[in-house]
């Protein structure tokens, strides 16, 4: 790869805007578009049937995405799109059956961390012989949120609990000392002000 090859690489990994060609900005405006609200549904179906993957991805990902589509896109060769399918928030439950029995752990992955996916279908992936999607299917049964990125999500939050605040009276969680109060902050004067004299 030529310098100018690792300078557009390691600008576009950091987030910094890369000049690219019109064949790209074309793709991206496809893409923004099958993600846009207020799609009609006649347009959702020919961009779901687009070559490019990234199309695809954009329509399984749609919450609207017709049940068909969703049939169609759950058989798409690329694993991406699957993906993007499995972990749409407009999942039906006949196509998480039949997503459940995919053979990419991605896919299944996604499944059991959408919270669209039917409790029957968790409790299949529940069962699975890999042990990382029994875990997670048994996660999203027993009520944790998973994280909503499907391409990595390695981080498991548990839903926050009701907790009344401690009182005055009320025990230290770290020991037998009471809560308190804390001291003040101390507070700085501002800019420009007065100088003590040395």
């Amino acid at each position: 790869m030529a310098d100018d090859g690792w300078s557009r690489a390691l600008m576009a990994a950091s987030g910094v805007p890369v000049a690219s060609d019109a064949r790209d900005d074309g793709l991206r405006a496809i893409v923004m578009e099958a993600r846009a609200d207020g799609l009609s549904r006649e347009r959702v179906i020919a961009l779901a049937q687009h070559r490019e993957p990234a199309v695809r991805e954009a329509v399984a990902a749609r919450p609207d995405c017709p049940l068909g589509m969703q049939a169609t896109l759950a058989h798409d060769r690329r694993t991406s799109v699957r993906v993007a399918l499995a972990s749409g928030p407009g999942l039906a439950g006949s196509i998480a059956s039949v997503l459940a029995q995919d053979r990419e752990l991605s896919v299944l992955k996604a499944l059991a961390r959408n919270a669209a996916t039917p409790r029957a279908v968790l409790g299949r992936l529940a069962e699975h012989r890999r042990e990382d999607v029994a875990r997670l299917a048994r996660r999203s049964l027993d009520g944790v949120v998973l994280g909503a990125h499907p391409a990595r999500v390695e981080e498991i939050e548990e839903r926050p609990r009701a907790t009344a605040p401690p009182t005055a009276g009320t025990p230290s969680p770290v020991g037998e000392r009471a809560a308190g109060v804390l001291a003040p902050r101390p507070s700085v004067p501002p800019r420009g002000g007065a100088r003590p004299a040395h």
